[in-house]
């Protein structure tokens, strides 16, 4: 394939050492988020076949739907990604049409992206970069260059996804240290010479009818691929049970010019044998039986995918990794249309995206629906009270609006204390709601001035206990909790199930609950309400990573109360889970919020306006930068927010 056939041998044997051996777990904490909604994964050309993989694993081990599109698909579909995963496949992240998805991604706003690239610096995740909320996952290739049909980078990404998609359930990957343990043969040239032999007699035929078990989709898939791509014959596709339906008549008509390729596990031998002991005997048959059950036959498939195309290149006097690219075919590769829809640009109004965040819908579709006017009315008037209103103070959730989830450990970046010794040596008052304790009140005491901390107002334990920034006294991490909470955190340890998938800790005012793993966040909460249902006085809050249990009259809104007390005029508020039961509800439930990420369907509040695929941290910084502050009070810069919309999706 573009090599001569031993080094081919040895390039794949490195590969899957490679693959093997590569660190993954960035790509596993990623994929650990995804599993509990369903997942759209996109990918060009031979790309589609890992992406078809990916969908393949995700069905396996979390057993929620996954559906695999091309980029057109993708760009046409206006299925609504708000509560979904995406994850975007490319060897080398460099063609138009993946550059695009990635582009309508952003003004989708999956709930989660994940990008795997096999190359560092790439135009895809240059551009992914300036998005922080995406999983950028590059592992560097050792290969320098692929041939056309990327087969190196093919088994790479396979071997990576099921590596890292078993790690994150937990499970054992059962994938072979050897490639040649994988296919289930001593000496991959013989096997190689074997298959030539066999095969000879189907590359004669002007068409083959490729019939397949579930496990090997994705091989015959990326079979299909290869041959149309390197001209080396017709394919036609069907598993076992859809080939019965109706396709057989193929054979019928045309079974002087028909030859069968047959693709099975162990999972599927006995129907696909007795499948094929039926087809007339004038038709030639090549039964390819991959050894081994799920994620392991599918790899083994594939690999058996790429010894068949060599195959069929030398017997047919074609070399498939070397192929004459037409002119005309360069032109029609260069093409750039996925940009436009019927002939239009992709519109990205920072209207349409705030609409569509609150109605849960595809921004290019929320314009069609019933209820569009009243939303339309309802954001600009939100817009319009915005405008008027000057603030003397602002009230920030903690964690996913000014600490990054996804390092929460960290501390707060630079450009946030920034920002906030702005605001402080103007003389606003800023309150901080957290659900953390001291880590909270340390790490902003490391980056604010001391002068300022009489003026930072922060509430403990999602609004259990308020102080001062400079208090000592404060927080109280006493695990002296009342005694049904007591009862509750009892019940809790002693749960059968949640004992072995959760962590619990204590505290005077509230119970968290922290999952082992995020695959388990929903089961968490619906087990906690569940268990609290009796008691009318709690309440069970989500985080990003945790489950609080506190008394209702517990609440982060009490930092607005003690603001209010201290300050004179409107009390604005920026958080990151607006929709309950996220923990910012209440916050957010104040007449002037900001989401950073989650919205609640209240019209009259709780509105996302940072930039398309801006989210947490990064939108409270593009707020923050339209703060025109004077003398004691601020006032949010429309005008300017809907320039940073703009520079924020075009760049």
């Amino acid at each position: 394939m573009g090599r001569p056939y031993a080094d081919e041998i040895q390039q794949l044997k490195l590969t899957y050492d490679w693959a093997m051996g590569a660190k993954v777990d960035s790509l596993t904490q990623a994929i650990r988020a995804t599993v509990t909604r369903p997942m759209v994964a996109v990918g060009s050309g031979g790309s589609f076949t890992a992406a078809d993989f990916a969908c393949s694993l995700h069905q396996s081990y979390a057993n929620i739907l996954a559906r695999p599109f091309t980029p057109m698909e993708f760009a046409s579909s206006t299925v609504c990604l708000s509560d979904a995963s995406l994850m975007i496949v490319s060897a080398g992240g460099t063609n138009s049409d993946i550059l695009a998805t990635f582009r309508g991604a952003m003004l989708r706003e999956p709930r989660q992206c994940i990008v795997v690239s096999l190359r560092n610096d790439s135009p895809l995740t240059r551009l992914a970069e300036n998005y922080h909320f995406v999983d950028l996952i590059n592992f560097e290739q050792p290969w320098k260059k692929d041939g056309f049909l990327s087969t190196n980078s093919l088994l790479a990404l396979v071997v990576l996804l099921s590596r890292s998609y078993a790690e994150a359930l937990g499970a054992e990957h059962g994938l072979p240290p050897c490639i040649e343990e994988l296919t289930g043969t001593k000496s991959i040239p013989d096997a190689i010479a074997d298959l030539r032999a066999q095969s000879a007699v189907l590359w004669k035929q002007q068409t083959i009818l490729v019939v397949y078990g579930p496990n090997l989709r994705s091989a015959a898939i990326d079979l299909e691929s290869k041959f149309s791509e390197a001209a080396l014959g017709n394919i036609q596709l069907a598993d076992f049970r859809n080939f019965a339906h109706g396709r057989h008549n193929w054979l019928a008509k045309r079974s002087s010019s028909t030859g069968i390729l047959a693709l099975f596990s162990d999972e599927d031998a006995n129907l696909a044998r007795r499948t094929l002991a039926l087809i007339p005997k004038e038709v030639p048959i090549l039964e390819i039986h991959i050894p081994g059950i799920g994620m392991k036959a599918g790899i083994a498939g594939i690999v058996a995918v790429m010894q068949l195309v060599g195959a069929a290149g030398k017997a047919i006097g074609l070399d498939p990794g070397r192929p004459m690219i037409p002119r005309f075919g360069r032109r029609i590769y260069g093409l750039r249309g996925l940009n436009y829809l019927g002939g239009r640009r992709l519109t990205h109004s920072s209207e349409a995206v705030a609409i569509a965040r609150k109605t849960c819908s595809d921004v290019r579709t929320v314009r069609s629906r019933q209820d569009y006017t009243f939303w339309q009315k309802s954001y600009r008037d939100f817009l319009t009270s915005l405008e008027k209103k000057q603030f003397d103070s602002v009230a920030f959730d903690y964690d996913g609006t000014l600490c990054e989830e996804s390092n929460r450990y960290a501390g707060l970046q630079d450009k946030i204390f920034k920002h906030l010794s702005l605001l402080l040596d103007s003389g606003i008052v800023i309150g901080i709601a957290t659900g953390r304790g001291k880590s909270a009140r340390d790490d902003l005491r490391r980056g604010l001035p001391t002068q300022h901390w009489q003026r930072v107002q922060l509430t403990y334990y999602n609004g259990g206990q308020i102080a001062d920034l400079g208090d000592n006294n404060y927080p109280d991490s006493s695990e002296n909790s009342s005694l049904i909470l007591e009862r509750v955190a009892d019940l809790v340890v002693e749960h059968p199930l949640l004992k072995a998938i959760v962590r619990c800790d204590k505290r005077k005012f509230q119970i968290s609950i922290i999952p082992v793993s995020p695959i388990y966040r929903d089961l968490v909460y619906r087990t906690v309400s569940h268990i609290i249902s009796l008691n009318p006085e709690l309440k069970a809050l989500r985080s990003a990573h945790s489950v609080d249990v506190l008394p209702n009259d517990i609440s982060k809104s009490s930092i607005i109360t003690r603001i209010s007390k201290v300050t004179h005029a409107d009390i604005l508020s920026i958080g990151d889970k607006g929709q309950w039961p996220g923990n910012d509800f209440d916050l957010l439930a104040n007449p002037f919020s900001l989401s950073v990420n989650e919205v609640s369907s209240d019209p009259t509040t709780c509105w996302n306006l940072a930039p398309a695929g801006h989210r947490g941290v990064q939108a409270t910084l593009d707020y923050l930068a339209c703060f025109k502050i004077n003398h004691g009070y601020f006032y949010l810069d429309i005008e300017q927010l809907k320039v940073q919309y703009s520079k924020g999706f075009d760049r």
